[in-house]
């Protein structure tokens, strides 16, 4: 199986700024070369920031911003971007694009955070894809907190699962307890996207992570802005399902209270 590199892009996103976000990613994406085994994965929301007051600031699916992306985009992609749909709704997504890709992938998050289901509306399935022979399961910020969301995933076949994420400084214990909770259950790699910088509501200190499937960090990125590629090796995976029975037990019985 082969190797994925992973490039976490750890960003500083400004507050509802579509335009300045997207010129900011832009001289990011100049650094980073094309590669079907790599996969960009960027944070919660990126366009506007975590914000419940979107609605001047969404454009529907393949709008004039998101079409400014792909066009400077030439690796595989996932997205976090506030959508407006055309009934008029707005859903928070994670988006699986690649350059070559007729149609995204769009996972919408299940778990809205406080006050953000008033705008917000919650998606209903968890999904899984195929990249690069490895079954990815996204999954967005608060949506970390619901270990049923994650057995889902994994009984669609999940090996890596991609958490993106406006995480604010006051809860960052959680957010690495939380990682590292799911990876062991899952006996999954857990990649964890943050936004860094600040909003008018919360500070965000970054701490974007890798941890492989027995729950031991590989990457833990600091509070500043970054890319930082991390490889990651898929067959980990199924060796330690084989060694270890958790995942094989659990999808024996899996509605075993």
């Amino acid at each position: 199986m082969a190797i994925i590199t992973i490039l976490l892009a750890q960003l500083d996103v400004l507050w509802r700024n579509p335009t300045g976000n997207l010129s900011r990613l832009q001289r990011h994406l100049v650094d980073i070369e094309g590669d079907d085994q790599q996969l960009l994965v960027l944070p919660e929301m990126l366009s506007t920031g975590f914000t419940d007051d979107l609605d001047n600031l969404t454009e529907a699916p393949h709008g004039p911003w998101e079409s400014s992306l792909m066009n400077e985009l030439n690796v595989p992609t996932i997205l976090g971007i506030a959508r407006r749909q055309p009934d008029g709704r707005i859903t928070n997504e994670a988006v699986y694009l690649k350059p070559d890709q007729a149609k995204d992938i769009s996972y919408r998050k299940i778990r809205p955070f406080r006050s953000e289901h008033k705008v917000v509306t919650a998606g209903s399935e968890v999904i899984t894809f195929d990249h690069a022979g490895v079954c990815f399961c996204p999954l967005i910020c608060y949506d970390l907190r619901f270990p049923e969301l994650f057995r889902t995933g994994l009984r669609q076949g999940a090996e890596v699962f991609i958490v993106i994420a406006s995480w604010p400084a006051s809860r960052q214990h959680h957010w690495e307890l939380l990682l590292r909770a799911r990876a062991v259950e899952n006996q999954a790699y857990v990649v964890g996207v943050n936004r860094c910088g600040d909003d008018p509501n919360f500070h965000y200190s970054g701490g974007s992570m890798v941890i492989d499937p027995l729950g031991e960090i590989v990457y833990h990125a600091g509070e500043s802005e970054s890319v930082t590629r991390v490889d990651i090796d898929a067959q980990r995976v199924k060796d330690w399902r084989s060694e270890f029975p958790g995942t094989r037990d659990y999808l024996s019985q899996p509605d075993l209270a």
